[in-house]
């Protein structure tokens, strides 16, 4: 099987910038950076918007090919009003669906 090469760069963008930027830890992304994400942007799109992720959950089929994916932006325990981000992606790295929601505390 061929993978087209849009799909082949965008991941190897989203890689790219996935290693260098997991030196440091995610948090709560900000409202302002939030309103700016929007379905049908690529992994690479929302790394370089929000940076890393701290969780990941990912479904895949029998042949281990990813079905989806989502990341999970989690906010530090000190801050007191804060949320948390899910981004759930398709199995070819686009933005399906934005879920935004108060962490307990």
């Amino acid at each position: 099987m061929r993978i087209p090469p849009r799909i082949g760069q965008a991941s190897l963008g989203a890689l790219l910038l996935a290693s260098a930027a997991f030196a440091v830890r995610a948090d709560m992304i900000p409202m302002r950076d939030y309103i700016r994400l929007d379905r049908g942007m690529s992994e690479a799109e929302v790394l370089y918007r929000v940076g890393p992720f701290d969780h990941q959950s990912i479904s895949s089929d029998y042949y281990q090919n990813v079905i989806r994916k989502i990341w999970y932006y989690i906010p530090d325990r000190q801050t007191s009003d804060s949320w948390i981000t899910e981004i759930e992606f398709d199995n070819r790295g686009v933005i399906q669906s934005l879920k935004r929601y108060r962490a307990r505390p």
